[in-house]
């Protein structure tokens, strides 16, 4: 579920991942990561050791790139991304007619 703070959405969970599991398909370094997630330096080395840990990216030569397991992730993730968006736009109409902010 996203929440909006200061007028911006908060992403879920599964967004950052697909944000940072999207970038290293070519291979990514960790600032890379950082810059292009959005996310502190504290948070991104959080959520990269997870993915280590749980194969779905590999470090190699100062690069992280995707695992196979990674790959399929991915995918999953850009499926979940186009429906919730879909979803969020259905939500913003029922909203406009209901009249909820």
């Amino acid at each position: 579920m996203t929440e909006t703070v200061m007028g911006r959405k908060k992403r879920t969970r599964y967004e950052i991942i697909h944000d940072i599991l999207s970038q290293c398909e070519n291979g990514a370094k960790k600032t890379w990561l950082m810059y292009k997630a959005n996310l502190s330096y504290e948070l991104t080395n959080n959520y990269i050791n997870r993915l280590v840990e749980k194969d779905l990216i590999s470090q190699k030569d100062g690069l992280y790139y995707l695992t196979e397991k990674g790959k399929k992730l991915l995918e999953l993730l850009k499926e979940y991304k186009e429906k919730k968006t879909a979803l969020d736009k259905v939500t913003s109409q029922i909203k406009d007619i209901y009249g909820e902010d």
